[in-house]
């Protein structure tokens, strides 16, 4: 049973998150009672410490209500704003509102990322677009169309960002993004490759600001005080002061406040002469995280922190008593133990798991422990000695250069990281093996008797694997040519065109209804198993749940350098709010109209309608959808959205055959007709349906197609449907079939 240590943050953080949940559930607190508080006296404090949580998580609720964030209304605006960060190139900075009557900080994005100084205040007009953050507070984002600027007046803290930022571009150079999120924590023009690499290779925790850092700041704070003759409690108090100096320059970020918290009680504990077990300490530092910022009980990067903290410290005790205590071995174990305990979190909330880490940490962590200090101390003497700092940084940004060559060597390692949808059951398998782990490296289990318990295990999933295949490295898209997918997305649409330079074009997000997102479920999981960085081109037929779903967690993940839609004015909030989206990420936007081509790697894609001349436009939105028509080679393939027969019908005469026919609304019994058929003469037809209360496809539909002798693919009994074409040939695969047709 857990001390008082370890049951007042439990039943604070219970408290804290019923209260800001918005509910008062006396079933949490009970659970909590039942399972900790067995004496009578734990049950008083445990009741206790749960209601002043949920008092202060109302308190918070209240002052988010006076927030910035909060008062911001949805639309146009015009108000004067302060910039808190320097721009730096990055197009999202934060920003106050010192006439607004409110506090706290705002999301803003430049226009054209313009080069805007930390401490300048400015009459900015704009678009205030509200995305709720993590718990339901108050979000959003101020899309800056026009920036008036009034004065510039800097304050410490923001001279100090200015410095750091002008600083890393005079010494850095291009790699001055990867600088500032060593330093500053920001991520915003950091290459998407590099960022990919380092999350790929299980190394992402080393560019943001982690409890690592901090650590890291204080241990060689700590060092140096220590050379300098300083005793170990006074070196260890200048450790602590530095990173909680540190953490509050930052705004005090769950994790680093969580290792400031850290160094500050082991420099109290050391001054009394106490010693305290790592989990209770663990559980007192969270505590505090909760009492300075009540709506860290959401951050995530708060909870990896935790649980990364946590498996390190179980794996090490294991290590230390039954391996020994060399580095290499508590190095090891404490990857290990760090990775298996935040499994569990990423999986479910980033769909993905980085195993390659575990063993590149080895190496990762000491170059992080020279490159961090490195290149802090080179924008320190910069200030003082131009030519110090220069020395300084050029010893750095070998170190870091090692660091981002390491990175992309790790993320190629075949099996070293796993991809599934960002949801909870995907946590499931990664629970299981993060028990698996605690119960081979049991609390009293010697060497001999884990390493039996591995075997036993090893071999079990060998035997399994046998019947059951785990994992697939191939990338379904290995060799040259086009490749479309027409992804598995359900009720919907979806489908993403590799072109043979590597680039992707994704047609439709497919859908999104209750809990269940196809972009996160599908699209996202699928890119990033085929290496995808960035999308080229994301089409939307038109603005319907089933199409446009998930084109919010798409653009999220991987962002676009062009969306193409119909720009049909629907007044519907998932359409508004993919325009919102768009705004907010600084994405160019492009009507589909006829005529609109453009080129990728010698795939051409042409919209064929709707057309804002037709006496229909506008009077049903599934018959304008954008109607795509592609060309590779010999090879084509027609895209018609959800299109029916009177748009079939406008095109009639226009489109000539293709060999590849996408059909129009899921197989409806209103579209696909023999005049359309006719016309295209399509050798495959591919229906992407999934179960519905519609009746699609329709029978009617299926009729005329089987009488054009047209081969049909369905993604509701075929999978995902996958045509790779060299432009003279195309081979179709479903679940469990292939064919090979030419191409005329």
């Amino acid at each position: 049973m857990p001390g008082p240590a370890v049951l007042v943050p439990l039943a604070y953080g219970a408290g804290l998150a019923t209260g800001l949940l918005h509910f008062w559930a006396p079933a949490c607190g009970i659970g909590v009672l039942i399972v900790f508080g067995i004496r009578r006296a734990e049950i008083r404090l445990a009741a206790c410490v749960f209601a002043a949580g949920a008092l202060a998580g109302r308190i918070a609720l209240a002052a988010d209500a006076s927030s910035c964030a909060s008062r911001m209304r949805p639309g146009g605006v015009e108000v004067t704003i302060r910039a808190v960060d320097a721009s730096a190139g990055r197009a999202l900075v934060r920003a106050r509102l010192p006439n607004g009557g409110c506090h706290g900080t705002i999301d803003v994005r430049w226009p054209h990322a313009a080069d805007v100084r930390a401490g300048t205040t400015g009459r900015a007009e704009g678009r205030w677009i509200a995305r709720p953050r993590s718990g339901g507070r108050a979000g959003g984002i101020l899309a800056v169309a026009r920036l008036d600027t009034l004065r510039f007046a800097p304050s410490a803290a923001e001279t100090v960002r200015n410095a750091i930022v002008a600083t890393s571009r005079r010494l850095y150079g291009s790699r001055a993004p990867l600088i500032e999120a060593l330093v500053l924590g920001t991520r915003g023009t950091l290459d998407p490759e590099l960022r990919d690499a380092f999350a790929h290779a299980g190394l992402v925790h080393l560019l943001s600001i982690s409890g690592f850092h901090v650590g890291l700041l204080s241990a060689w704070i700590v060092l140096v005080a220590r050379a300098a003759g300083a005793s170990r409690a006074r070196a260890l108090a200048a450790g602590a002061v530095v990173g909680i100096t540190y953490v509050a320059f930052l705004g005090w970020p769950a994790p680093g406040t969580r290792a400031a918290a850290l160094a500050a009680i082991l420099a109290l504990l050391y001054r009394r002469q106490r010693r305290a077990a790592p989990n209770p300490l663990l559980a007192q530092t969270c505590f505090v995280v909760m009492l300075i910022a009540p709506w860290s009980i959401f951050d995530l990067g708060g909870w990896l922190s935790a649980a990364a903290m946590w498996g390190a410290t179980t794996a090490t005790r294991w290590s230390d008593r039954a391996c020994g205590e060399s580095f290499v071995l508590r190095t090891l174990a404490s990857s290990i133990g760090a990775t298996l305990a935040t499994a569990p979190i990423t999986a479910a909330a980033l769909g993905a798991v980085s195993l390659a880490g575990i063993a590149l940490n080895l190496v990762a962590i000491p170059l992080a422990a020279v490159a961090v200090p490195g290149v802090g101390a080179s924008l320190v003497a910069a200030q003082v000695a131009a030519g110090i700092g220069a020395a300084l940084a050029a010893g750095a940004g070998l170190v870091l250069h090692l660091l981002e060559l390491l990175a992309d060597l790790g993320s190629r390692i075949p099996g070293g990281h796993f991809v599934m949808p960002a949801e909870t059951r995907s946590a499931l398998p990664w629970l299981a093996l993060l028990g698996t782990g605690l119960w081979i490296a049991g609390r009293k289990n010697t060497k001999a008797e884990a390493g039996r318990r591995f075997v036993l295990l090893a071999t079990g999933a060998a035997w399994l694997s046998l019947v059951t295949p785990v994992f697939d490295a191939r990338s379904a898209d290995a060799g040259r040519g086009l490749t479309l997918h027409f992804l598995d997305v359900g009720q919907g649409d979806g489908a993403a065109i590799r072109t043979p330079g590597g680039r992707w074009i994704v047609i439709d997000a497919g859908p999104r209804s209750g809990g269940s997102d196809a972009g996160r479920r599908v699209l996202v999981p699928f890119l990033t198993r085929e290496g995808a960085r960035r999308v080229a081109v994301l089409v939307v037929s038109h603005a319907h749940l089933d199409h446009l779903g998930g084109a919010e967690a798409l653009l999220d993940r991987f962002g676009a350098d062009l969306v193409v839609e119909p720009a049909d004015q629907v007044a519907d909030p998932a359409y508004t709010a993919l325009l919102d989206a768009l705004a907010a990420a600084g994405i160019a936007w492009k009507p589909a109209r006829p005529g609109t081509t453009f080129v990728i790697d010698s795939v051409r894609f042409q919209v064929l309608h709707p057309d804002t001349t037709w006496s229909e436009w506008g009077l049903d939105v599934n018959e304008g959808s954008a109607i795509l028509r592609v060309d590779y080679g010999a090879f084509s393939a027609l895209f018609p959205g959800d299109a029916g027969f009177r748009a079939e019908a406008r095109l009639n005469g226009r489109i000539g055959a293709v060999d590849v026919l996408k059909v129009g609304h899921h197989g409806s019994r209103g579209s696909t007709s023999e005049a359309w058929l006719a016309e295209l003469a399509p050798r495959v037809a591919v229906i992407s349906v999934g179960r519905n209360t519609y009746g699609h496809p329709a029978p009617e539909a299926l009729e005329r197609l089987a009488a054009g002798r047209i081969e049909v693919w369905r993604t509701d009994t075929d999978g995902s449907v996958t045509i790779r074409t060299n432009g003279r040939t195309m081979t179709v695969t479903g679940r469990g079939r292939s064919a090979t047709y030419p191409v005329d």
